[in-house]
């Protein structure tokens, strides 16, 4: 166990720009980490992973010779599953990028401004997240990628406020396994959907239009006082938390971060326990660290039902776990059985 301990996490940096591999390098060089091997495209770090093996590989999305995007897929391709992080200086507009990453099985990303001077801040976050994907399980994000998209379909609105609510929380392997579990939702599902995923302002609206595209679903960034409505599904804006207000309306909330994170799946979830009581539908999906678990625990308290992702099908077991070591899990699923759970759940609460 000791050494286990004291075992360095290898990590590979592959990254064109001779000035960035070293930025990133020095960041990440504290104890504890190694920096096993470098490389200058997924073309040239193919043999190296395959021979070297580290426990992470940070990369950078816009290569010559092999992007990516593609060296994920040859990856995959060679039987080759490490933990990868997107490392990039990527703008908004490379947004759609980064979500293709995580769809095609990276574990999370992280944006590099040298610009902000903020390099503690950046250093912390990377250190951060090697640590959580050296723990990960990057083979389910293979077996969930969805290859298919299913039509997009215009959704009609009633004039009145959801009765009943489905609050679904993720963090690390969220962005895929949101996306399966919409696409298996059927499509007149009776009940407003609340997504609190953990990811940065500048991408929760490109997230919204991948899974509005890849479900069918119509996903959209929630707005201030906006009411929430059978079968429309609203995202929580990054940066801001999502309450669910007496009226039924959505308050967006810039006050401080909980467990380090803005949006809170807990502020949500509690706020939403508040109004829905036993109308609710509570689910915690992959994800790294306790958010989400008291906010389960007040939706059971006031006889909602609840769902959590089981750690066979989990890259992160974080948020489930802590789901459960509250006693607030209903029913612990593998990702393939959460979806019809959700629907026979709906079906049984008190309108």
């Amino acid at each position: 166990m000791l050494e286990q301990q004291l075992k360095s996490i290898k990590v590979g940096i592959i990254n064109d720009s001779n000035l960035m591999r070293k930025y990133i390098s020095d960041l990440i060089s504290v104890e504890g980490i190694e920096v096993s091997l470098t490389a200058t495209d997924g073309e040239n770090a193919l043999t190296k992973v395959f021979r070297k093996k580290p426990d992470v590989i940070l990369l950078d999305l816009e290569m010559p010779k092999m992007d990516g995007l593609t060296f994920i897929d040859e990856m995959t391709k060679k039987g080759i599953l490490i933990p990868t992080i997107i490392v990039s200086s990527f703008s908004q507009d490379g947004s759609k990028l980064v979500l293709d990453a995580l769809e095609n099985g990276a574990v999370d990303f992280v944006t590099i401004n040298q610009e902000n001077g903020n390099d503690k801040e950046l250093q912390d976050s990377l250190v951060s997240k090697i640590k959580i994907a050296s723990n990960s399980d990057p083979i389910h994000l293979i077996k969930n990628k969805i290859c298919s998209l299913k039509p997009n379909k215009k959704r009609i609105s009633g004039a009145g406020a959801s009765e009943r609510l489905i609050v679904i929380g993720s963090s690390t392997g969220g962005p895929g396994t949101i996306q399966k579990v919409l696409s298996e939702l059927p499509e007149e599902i009776p009940a407003g959907i609340l997504l609190v995923q953990h990811m940065p302002k500048e991408f929760t609206k490109q997230f919204a239009q991948r899974l509005s595209e890849n479900t069918g679903f119509v996903v959209r960034e929630a707005k201030e006082g906006e009411i929430i409505r059978d079968h429309e599904i609203l995202l929580a804006p990054g940066d801001y938390h999502m309450i669910v207000q007496p009226d039924k309306k959505i308050h967006l909330d810039s006050s401080e971060k909980r467990f380090g994170v803005r949006p809170s799946v807990n502020m949500t979830m509690v706020s939403a326990s508040e109004v829905y009581g036993s109308n609710l539908v509570g689910v915690i999906l992959t994800g790294m660290g306790h958010d989400g678990g008291f906010g389960m625990k007040s939706i059971k308290k006031r006889g909602g039902h609840t769902i959590v992702q089981n750690k066979e099908t989990s890259v992160i077991f974080g948020m489930p776990k802590a789901v459960i070591d509250l006693n607030a899990a209903d029913f612990i699923l593998g990702l393939d059985k959460i979806p019809s759970k959700i629907s026979e759940e709906v079906q049984n609460l008190i309108r």
